[in-house]
């Protein structure tokens, strides 16, 4: 009787690249539960839980939570267990000074470089804001047109630095939205009628102009103590 073949085991690369799949899977599917509040600032994150709700093992788990660890959504205690973060008075404060500085500075270069795909994409933006019926929806669509205007800009340095920041500046949207959805209505109108009038400006063609609205609508709407930029 002929020998069975052994079976074929899987090389150290594959089982890389498996995790690392697997943990690309958590990491997306944790950000989006912190970020519209499934998980709550300052909840506990159990690595054994989700490991077994995924069927994993607690690797690619541990994988996924450092890396939402550099995106400021989690933090760690000195034991290594793991939660959601609770963004202080201090922490929106430095997202909002770093979120002006670069997307006014970017809002320019966007301005020279402005072309018809570009406008296109914002208005396209707008258009669908209009139809949208929830806040997840708003805070998707508004953090996606100031994605648009910093792709625009062609500078990969300031958008490498905005995209690290933009986890947090989604869990804090999405928390002020909440808390504000009693008004919601007027706070989109106020978001569709900034985001127009930027649109407008970035088409002229006008650096300066450019850097100055972006700057009046992120202030603006700070100062107002809450709202969707």
């Amino acid at each position: 009787m002929p020998a069975m073949p052994a079976p074929k085991r899987s090389s150290p690369r594959r089982v890389a690249s498996r995790r690392k799949t697997l943990a690309l899977v958590i990491t997306e599917h944790l950000r989006q539960e912190i970020v519209t509040a499934v998980r709550e600032p300052g909840s506990k994150i159990s690595e054994p839980t989700i490991a077994a709700a995924h069927a994993v093992s607690r690797a690619p788990v541990r994988e996924a939570l450092r890396q939402l660890e550099r995106e400021g959504l989690v933090v760690f205690d000195a034991v290594g267990r793991s939660r959601v973060v609770r963004l202080t008075a201090e922490d929106v404060e430095d997202i909002c000074g770093i979120r002006a500085s670069l997307e006014s500075t970017a809002a320019g270069h966007a301005a020279l470089r402005f072309t018809a795909a570009t406008e296109q994409t914002l208005r396209s933006n707008i258009a669908e804001m209009e139809e949208a019926t929830t806040l997840d929806e708003v805070s998707r669509l508004d953090l996606a047109f100031h994605a648009a205007i910093m792709e625009a800009s062609g500078r990969r340095r300031l958008i490498a630095a905005w995209r690290a920041i933009e986890p947090q500046l989604r869990l804090w949207l999405g928390t002020l939205q909440r808390l504000r959805e009693a008004i919601s209505a007027d706070v989109l109108a106020a978001t569709l009628a900034g985001h127009r009038h930027l649109t407008e400006v970035l088409a002229t063609g006008d650096a300066a102009a450019a850097r100055d609205a972006l700057e009046v609508h992120i202030a603006s709407w700070v100062s107002e103590s809450g709202g969707i930029a």
